[in-house]
């Protein structure tokens, strides 16, 4: 080194690499310029300024190290290198020309390998053009040969855009790549593609129209001469529809083999549906709307709500009809009328006979030792929803009609009723005096209770059982509960909770559900905290099975 030669000491290399990490993942202004008086202390000085340079140059091209290695903190660093450039020039300008060329491609490399940084490669090729514009580069091939990687980025791109300009399967491509197809044709070509996609290819690797012209222009070629096929097809039979040669009636064609192989379950979809439905209209509460926006994305999720509160209510619809005998594909209608006819008048006699029909009888041979052991779902029937389907709410019992059901109810109205009337107009002596009273008999100075003092005391205590007893039946049940996206069905019926949003307390509830314990009885070993399950249900579902304390497991099982 030079006498005349500023050397560079470790504190102040330390200082400067510090300031280089504080510079960060942007590009500020201030920080750029002081960096470049830093530096320009040492613009005379070769070996100074290439400890400086180093500095910068490692931070560039690192890609291991955390936090540094980050493609969003390689621009803020071109920008310094830019700064000494045109702004301190001095001997940066042959360190930094003549090492360009290796760090600008590694710099261009991994932006092309991070996700959504085109427009950073944009950036880094416009401080490239700068160089040959501001004269900072004179040299020609030193100035081509730095941007070797923006001059292969874009005759790959022209060469692209000549491939597409020639026509692939007889299907010319737009200025923007797509192809040249009726819409009609590009949906049955679609359809298409999708079906030989449908099996063994994962969602993210399927493949679109155009890709599939870039990679197999030969399937490609395939797929449009069979959709067109199909169209012929289609219209052929339209005009058989629309203008038949005779007066024969028509039949439907059978289902293609395709079809007759596959096996959804439609009701479990129907739930998978809803679920996600309810999880996109809470999640909208944690979003951010732009104000512009505002009213588009309210009337969106209030479509999306309204289309989860509708399949809820469709499936609810399907379960009850169900239920009562309405079962898809069967004739409902019996020989006594609607589903009022049948033995008892009631409401759902008829639906009750018909059910009856699903289940074998009961046969005297299988009453043996070892007949007796096996599973009867006829018996099993008999006892709850086929033979004795409707539960009264308040003591639990079942009956076979709707009228024998509403004949309890009233019997139960009445016996309250006379109850209440009994406590009311008559007061009766008990059999024994209270505790109080016969502790004081036995000492000199007590005195006998009258038979008024007896009366008022077992009466007080008899007003205080009513009333305790009228404080429980009084209680109100809540019947909303939280939203809980892992527990969005009820376990007795299936169908999915109606959700809405609860106003006072900020939080999405669901309606008619209520929370309630399962007894899972499975040995003395087990934990206390075990035996007992927390599950939601619907409120009605619950009283249906007479209102239980604990949801034992054999009343899940028959509820299904």
């Amino acid at each position: 080194m030079d006498d005349d030669e500023e050397e560079i000491d470790e504190e102040q290399v330390e200082d400067y690499c510090a300031m280089l990490d504080r510079l960060g993942n942007f590009p500020e202004k201030v920080a750029i310029n002081s960096l470049s008086m830093a530096a320009e202390d040492f613009a005379n000085s070769p070996t100074s300024a290439h400890i400086i340079y180093n500095c910068i140059r490692s931070r560039l091209i690192d890609r291991t190290t955390p936090g540094i290695s980050s493609p969003d903190r390689k621009l803020p660093l071109v920008y310094v290198l830019d700064s000494l450039l045109k702004n301190v020039r001095g001997v940066y300008i042959n360190i930094i020309q003549d090492d360009a060329a290796s760090w600008m491609s590694t710099v261009y490399d991994i932006f092309d390998k991070a996700n959504n940084k085109e427009n950073e490669k944009a950036r880094l090729k416009k401080v490239w053009n700068t160089w040959k514009e501001f004269g900072v580069i004179k040299d020609e091939e030193k100035w081509r040969a730095i941007g070797e990687c923006f001059i292969k980025a874009e005759e790959k791109a022209k060469a692209v855009a000549d491939a597409r300009a020639i026509p692939v399967a007889g299907i010319k491509r737009n200025a923007d790549g797509t192809l040249q197809i009726t819409p009609s044709l590009r949906k049955q070509m679609q359809l298409l593609l999708d079906e030989v996609q449908s099996t063994g290819v994962d969602e993210l690797e399927k493949v679109s129209l155009e890709r599939l012209a870039d990679i197999n222009p030969d399937l490609l070629q395939q797929l449009k001469e069979a959709a067109i096929e199909e169209q012929n097809q289609q219209h052929q039979q339209q005009l058989s529809t629309t203008n038949p040669s005779n007066t024969s009636p028509m039949f439907v064609s059978p289902p293609l083999s395709e079809w007759s192989k596959l096996n959804l379950n439609h009701l479990e979809k129907s739930h998978d549906l809803i679920a996600s439905l309810q999880r996109h209209v809470r999640s909208a509460n944690e979003m951010t709307v732009v104000k512009s926006q505002l009213d588009d994305t309210i009337h969106l999720y209030a479509s999306v709500s309204a289309s989860a509160q509708l399949l809820t209510d469709m499936l609810q619809t399907l379960k009850d009809g169900t239920s009562l005998g309405f079962l898809p594909g069967q004739n409902n209608t019996s020989s006594g009328g609607g589903i009022g006819s049948g033995s008892g008048g009631g409401g759902g006699g008829g639906g009750s006979r018909r059910r009856r029909k699903r289940y074998s009888l009961v046969k005297k041979e299988n009453f043996t030792n070892e007949g007796i052991r096996q599973h009867n779902d006829a018996v099993i029937a008999q006892l709850y929803e086929v033979g004795l389907p409707f539960v009264c709410s308040a003591d639990g019992k079942r009956f076979a009609s709707q009228l024998e059901l509403s004949q309890h109810l009233d019997s139960l109205f009445r016996k309250s009723q006379l109850e209440k009337q009994m406590a009311k107009t008559t007061e009766e002596r008990g059999w024994y005096i209270v505790e109080s009273v016969w502790m004081t008999l036995g000492r000199k100075d007590a005195v006998a209770p009258t038979d008024q003092q007896m009366l008022s005391d077992a009466g007080a205590g008899a007003t205080a059982l009513a009333d305790a007893s009228m404080t429980e039946a009084n209680r109100t049940i809540p019947t909303t509960v939280i939203a809980d996206e892992s527990r969005d069905r009820c376990l007795l019926c299936g169908i999915n909770f109606a959700m809405f949003f609860d106003q006072e307390d900020g939080e999405w509830k669901y309606k008619n559900c209520i929370e309630k314990s399962v007894e899972h009885d499975d040995g003395p070993t087990m934990d206390e905290k075990d035996e007992l399950e927390n599950v939601l249900v619907h409120v009605t579902c619950w009283e249906g099975l007479g209102s239980p304390e604990c949801l034992t497991p054999d009343q899940i099982r028959h509820a299904h």
